[in-house]
């Protein structure tokens, strides 16, 4: 049994960036990614039971080389792995201190796999950015990482064969709230979130930093969550979209109301079909509940009043029914979202 607290700091950010903390016990998701997107390892396929992925030659010299990896690091043990036809997960486990960090020991994997690509007359680079690292940091995690690994390819192939995306649901729950949904639900179940939220009055420069990191971080497969109300926010979805990277939106009375004559022939208009239409959408609009759940309101006033002592005024309690209060709350229900 692997204790999933043992050497697993909770402070991410501060604690992997010390000296010798990549060399340490760990446990850690690394993402790599094809070059441009490219079907170099596989093709997704399917057997009549199971998705599966039938490999290049230069897939299974991806796997030989972890092989290779294990034969050369005895430290690491590899709980996960996965190949997709345009990228690939281990999960690695550190078992003791290495001489060599975590990330030398990718790298030189990494390489490893490059020279055997190379032999097989691929001669460019295998590797479309560095790898994305996502070290265990809590309790859970470690299960949600492997089924993640491991589900990846069925993922693939309900998202290619799902003719379900453009129906909506009624009641769908997350995280105790209801919503009405239309999509690719299988995004709710990513492991890897993020939240654009920006105020209305970020200026050009702070769009385009966070609009940048956010890239990068859907490059590494997090999927993007916002309310697309702030021109900030708008913008970074549209960009999100147009790369084709995976996107939660959510509406504020976006669909139509149950029992609607349209209502059964609804479809999300405009650049939001093909996305939807390629699995890499979803829609979701709170019901009215979900705006007077306790959980939101605390979060929802106690933003208000930050907001209101930000620009020294005085703070008055915004009604739930208001626009305002709605277009907050929204942020922070997908606060909620992300962060389950």
């Amino acid at each position: 049994m692997i204790n999933e607290n043992a050497n697993t700091p909770k402070n991410e950010t501060h604690t992997w960036l010390e000296p010798g903390a990549w060399r340490k016990p760990c446990i850690v998701h690394v993402t790599m990614v094809a070059n441009s997107r490219q079907a170099l390892f596989g093709k997704l396929t399917h057997n009549g039971s199971e998705a599966v992925i039938e490999k290049t030659p230069i897939g299974w010299a991806l796997i030989n080389q972890q092989r290779r990896l294990l034969e050369l690091c005895p430290e690491i043990k590899i709980l996960a792995d996965k190949v997709m036809p345009d990228h690939h997960h281990m999960v690695l486990q550190v078992q003791r201190t290495m001489t060599r960090s975590i990330r030398q020991v990718v790298r030189g994997y990494m390489q490893g796999c490059k020279g055997e690509a190379r032999k097989l007359g691929f001669v460019e680079n295998l590797y479309d950015a560095p790898p994305f690292y996502r070290v265990l940091t809590h309790k859970g995690q470690l299960h949600a990482m492997i089924e993640y690994v491991k589900a990846n390819a069925e993922r693939a192939w309900q998202r290619r064969q799902n003719p379900d995306l453009f129906r909506m649901h009624r009641k769908t729950e997350v995280c105790g709230l209801q919503f009405t949904s239309m999509g690719n639900h299988f995004l709710l179940d990513w492991p890897e979130r993020q939240l654009v939220e920006m105020s209305r009055e970020a200026s050009e420069d702070q769009i385009d930093e966070r609009l940048q990191s956010v890239l990068a971080a859907a490059h590494n497969g997090a999927v993007t969550y916002t309310a697309a109300i702030s021109k900030g926010e708008r913008k970074i979805a549209r960009m999100v979209r147009e790369r084709g990277f995976p996107l939660v939106v959510l509406l504020n009375d976006g669909f139509p109301k149950e029992g609607a004559p349209h209502e059964r022939f609804y479809k999300p208009g405009g650049v939001y079909f093909e996305a939807c239409s390629k699995g890499k959408l979803l829609l979701l609009e709170p019901e009215g509940s979900a705006f007077v759940n306790q959980v939101v309101m605390k979060a929802t006033e106690e933003t208000l009043r930050r907001k209101a002592e930000a620009k020294h005024y005085s703070y008055h309690p915004v009604p739930v029914t208001s626009q305002r209060y709605r277009f907050v709350a929204l942020n922070e229900i997908g606060r909620l979202l992300v962060e389950r």
